[in-house]
């Protein structure tokens, strides 16, 4: 159904500084499918949502995991526990993202408050918007 699409426009949670997006989960496979039959993916977000850190970063957590229960009602897979074990391990293990990381590569427009930009001029957007001191990257402190 896809092909039958004359483009793709989503919101942000957040610009990286490489152009990649932090987005609803679900939608790197749909911009995957948009590349694939050459429909442009489209970004909007405000300057607001624009992050001066990189994905590649360690310090930066670019996800956060929901309950399983908003996929899963444990009813149906209490059999899937393992009662074997004192602690009653589950055999079945549930991963539910909140947000997907799009790449800039498969980004086609950016649409913020100051117009359009390319992926790749997004470094340079953040730029005017931050200035170095606002990239240190400090260290949780651990206990």
């Amino acid at each position: 159904m896809i092909s039958r699409v004359n483009m793709v426009i989503i919101g942000a949670h957040a610009i990286m500084a490489n152009g990649g997006v932090i987005a609803p989960v679900g939608m790197n496979m749909v911009a995957l499918a948009a590349q694939r039959h050459a429909v442009p993916f489209v970004v909007v977000a405000g300057s607001h949502k624009l992050c001066p850190l990189y994905p590649h970063n360690p310090q930066v957590l670019l996800n956060e995991l929901k309950s399983p229960s908003d996929l899963l009602d444990f009813g149906e897979f209490s059999d899937c526990m393992n009662f074997s074990t004192q602690d009653g391990s589950p055999l079945l293990n549930v991963a539910n993202p909140t947000f997907d990381y799009v790449p800039p590569k498969l980004v086609s427009l950016f649409i913020t408050d100051t117009g359009g930009h390319s992926p790749s001029y997004m470094y340079r957007l953040i730029a005017e918007y931050y200035s170095a001191d606002d990239l240190v990257v400090r260290r949780k402190a651990t206990s």
